[in-house]
C-alpha cells in the first residue's frame, strides 16, 4: 500500500515538472526544483526489483559520453549543460515507475492533457481570443515560435489516435483521445510546420495500419482479387508512390527558401564533421563553430546564387542528427541511434507510445526539439516509458550498483540545482532591465548589467546586450572583451560588426577592417558589413596623411559599387538608405 502511494506521488512530481515546463515562462527553475524533490524519492524505489534493459545501459553510456565530451571539448558551464544533466535523474525517476501499467496509463493521459490544452490555446490564438508569444506569428501555444509548438502537437497526434482505437481503455479515456486528436487536426495545418506534418503522418501511419489489421472489416471479393493480383498490387503501389511524391513536392514548395536554407546548413555542417569526425567539436558548441564553417564553405569555391541568398546565422542545425554528429562526432551519433533503435527491437511489444517516439524522431530530422527544454523532457519521458519493451539483460544488478545510481542522480541534481536555482532572481532582473535596454538607456543599463555579469556570464544573449551597452557608452576595450566571451557560445555576424565598431572607435582601423570582412564572410548576403567597410574607408581617408589621400577613397568607392551591385534578399528602408549613401560616395 505504501509503495503504491509513493509511486503515484513520484509520478505526480515528475508530471508537475513536465506541465510547468510547457506552461510557465520560467520553466527552467520549476523543472530544476521538481527534479530536486523527485530525485530524493529514488531511494525508496531501489528496494523494488527492476529489470535492466538495453535502453537503460545505452542511455547511461550516452549520458556519460556527453559529460566527458563536454568537459574535454567545451569547458564553459552554462544553463544548457545543467539542464542536460537533469535529464539523467528524470529518466531514472520515470523509468522506475514505467513497469506499473496503471501509472503508465496516467502518464500518457497527462501527456494527452498537455497536448489538448496546447491545441485549445493554439485555436484561441488563431481566432484572436488569446495572444501569441511571438509578434510575427498568430499561433505559438506557450512556445516562442509555431515550429516548436507544432512539434509537440505532432508528437501528441499518434498518442491521441491510439487512445481513440484502444478497446481495453475506459470510455472517457477513448473520448479524451478522440477530442485531443480532433484538436490536433484542427490546429496542426495552421502552424505551417512541414516537419510537424511529416512527423504526425509518419507517427499515425503505424497506428492506422495496426487498426486496419485488427479490424473485422473484409474487402469484397472483387477487391480481394484486385489486391491479390500482381497488376493490382503494382497499381496500388504506383498510386501511393505518386501521392507521396506530390505531397513532398507540395510541402517543399510551400517554403522553398526555408528548405534550401536548411540544406545549406547541413552542407556547411558536414565540413565540421570532416574536421572532427570521431568526437566532434564539443557538446553545445554548434552555434560557436558553425560561423567559421559557413564562411569556409562559401570561400573555398563559388557557390550558386540561391545558396548565398538563403544563408543565415543559425543557432541550430535544424536536424538533430547532423547537430549530434557535429558536436559529438560519429561516436555520439552511433550511441544515440543505438539508444533510439533499441526501443523498437521487439515488434510484438510496440505500443502507441512507440509511435509518438517515432514522431518526435522524425521531427528531429527537420528541427531542433532536443535543444528545447519542454520537447526534450517529452522525448526522455517517452524513452523511459518505452524502455520496458526493449530487450532485457539477464545480469542481476547488485545492491552496491543501485547505490551508485542513487548517489550519481543525487550528485547531478545537487550540482545542477546549485548552478540553476540561485540565478532565478538574476534572470528576472535581466528581464526587467531589457525594457530599458530597448529604450537605449545604455548608461543606466550598463551599470546594472555589470552587477548581473558574474551570474549571467554564460548566457549568450546577455553577453551581446552587455557588450552593446559598453560599446554605446564608449567603453570599447571592455566591450570587445565581452564580445570575445560571446564567441565561445555563438557566431552571429552582428558581433563581428560591433567589434569592428569598437576597434574603429579606438582608431585601430586594421582590426576594424578584419572584423567587418569576417562578418561579410560568415553570412555573404548581408549588406551591412559592406556598408560599414565603406564608411570605415571614408573615415580613414578623412583622417589620413596628405600624401596618402585618395587611396582609401578609392577603396570606399569600390566598396560602394559592390554594395549597389549586391542582390537584395529582403527590401527594406535600411537597404535603401545604404544604397543612397553608396551613390553619394560614388558621385563625390
Amino acid at each position: 500500500m505504501y509503495h503504491n502511494v509513493h509511486k503515484n506521488f513520484t509520478f505526480l512530481l515528475v508530471l508537475t515538472g513536465v506541465l510547468f515546463n510547457v506552461f510557465v515562462n520560467d520553466c527552467t527553475f520549476w523543472f530544476a526544483g521538481t527534479i530536486c524533490v523527485a530525485s530524493l524519492l529514488i531511494l525508496f524505489q531501489t528496494s523494488k526489483k527492476i529489470q535492466i534493459r538495453i535502453v537503460d545501459i545505452l542511455f547511461i553510456t550516452l549520458a556519460l559520453f556527453i559529460c566527458i565530451n563536454y568537459i574535454c571539448l567545451n569547458g564553459h558551464p552554462n544553463m544548457h549543460c545543467c539542464l542536460s544533466l537533469l535529464m539523467i535523474p528524470l529518466y531514472v525517476v520515470v523509468r522506475m515507475v514505467a513497469n506499473d501499467e496503471i501509472i503508465r496509463r496516467w502518464c500518457f493521459i497527462a501527456l494527452l492533457a498537455v497536448v489538448l490544452a496546447q491545441a485549445v490555446l493554439g485555436l484561441l490564438q488563431l481566432y484572436g481570443f488569446a495572444h501569441s508569444y511571438h509578434n510575427l506569428y498568430r499561433i505559438t501555444g506557450t512556445f516562442s515560435n509555431p515550429g516548436l509548438y507544432a512539434g509537440l502537437i505532432a508528437v501528441g497526434a499518434p498518442l491521441a489516435l491510439g487512445y481513440s482505437f484502444e478497446k481495453f481503455l475506459t470510455r472517457w479515456e477513448r473520448w479524451m483521445g478522440l477530442t485531443t486528436l480532433l484538436a490536433c487536426m484542427l490546429v496542426l495545418p495552421a502552424t505551417m510546420s512541414r516537419a510537424a506534418w511529416i512527423a504526425a503522418a509518419v507517427g499515425c501511419f503505424p497506428v492506422i495500419w495496426e487498426w486496419f489489421k485488427d479490424s473485422r472489416l473484409k474487402f469484397k471479393t472483387s477487391g480481394s482479387k484486385l489486391v491479390s493480383s500482381v497488376a493490382g498490387r503494382i497499381t496500388i503501389i504506383t498510386v501511393i508512390s505518386v501521392l507521396i511524391l506530390f505531397s513532398f513536392a507540395g510541402i517543399y514548395l510551400i517554403k522553398k527558401d526555408s528548405a534550401d536554407g536548411r540544406r545549406v546548413i547541413w552542407r556547411a555542417s558536414m565540413e565540421l564533421v570532416k574536421k572532427r569526425p570521431i568526437f566532434g567539436a564539443g557538446y553545445g558548441r554548434f552555434a560557436a563553430v558553425y560561423g567559421d564553417a559557413q564562411a569556409t564553405y562559401f570561400l573555398e569555391k563559388e557557390r550558386p546564387a540561391n545558396q548565398i541568398m538563403v544563408a543565415d546565422s543559425p543557432e541550430y542545425a535544424f536536424n538533430e542528427y547532423v547537430q549530434i554528429a557535429v558536436e559529438l562526432g560519429f561516436v555520439g551519433l552511433a550511441l544515440f541511434l543505438l539508444l533510439t533503435g533499441s526501443c523498437f527491437t521487439n515488434p510484438l511489444t510496440l505500443t502507441t507510445n512507440h509511435y509518438a517516439l517515432i514522431a518526435i524522431l522524425i521531427f528531429a530530422a527537420f528541427s531542433y526539439p532536443f535543444s528545447v527544454l519542454p520537447l526534450c523532457i517529452v522525448f526522455v519521458f517517452l524513452l523511459a516509458l518505452s524502455a520496458p519493451s526493449s530487450r532485457k539483460l539477464t545480469v542481476t544488478i547488485p545492491v552496491w550498483m543501485k547505490a551508485v545510481v542513487v548517489a550519481l542522480c543525487w550528485s547531478i541534481t545537487a550540482y545542477s540545482a546549485i548552478q540553476i536555482l540561485p540565478k532565478r532572481a538574476a534572470y528576472r532582473e535581466w528581464s526587467s532591465l531589457q525594457k530599458l535596454y530597448q529604450l537605449t538607456a545604455y548608461n543606466v543599463v550598463a551599470k546594472d548589467y555589470a552587477e548581473l555579469y558574474p551570474k549571467l556570464r554564460h548566457e549568450k544573449n546577455f553577453l551581446f546586450e552587455y557588450g552593446q551597452c559598453l560599446s554605446k557608452t564608449e567603453q570599447y576595450a571592455e566591450s570587445n572583451r565581452i564580445f570575445e566571451e560571446y564567441l565561445h557560445y555563438g557566431s552571429d555576424p552582428m558581433v563581428y560588426n560591433c567589434m569592428g565598431n569598437n576597434f574603429k572607435g579606438m582608431s585601430e582601423y586594421a582590426q576594424a577592417e578584419s572584423m567587418y570582412i569576417r562578418a561579410s564572410q560568415v553570412v555573404p548576403n548581408r549588406h551591412y558589413p559592406l556598408y560599414l567597410l565603406m564608411k570605415l574607408y571614408q573615415e580613414i581617408e578623412e583622417a589620413g596623411e596628405m600624401e596618402k589621400k585618395g587611396e582609401e577613397g578609392k577603396k570606399a568607392k569600390a566598396m560602394a559599387e559592390i554594395l549597389l551591385q549586391k542582390p537584395v534578399k529582403v527590401p527594406s528602408t535600411a537597404i535603401r538608405e545604404m544604397h543612397e549613401e553608396a551613390k553619394k560616395v560614388i558621385n563625390e
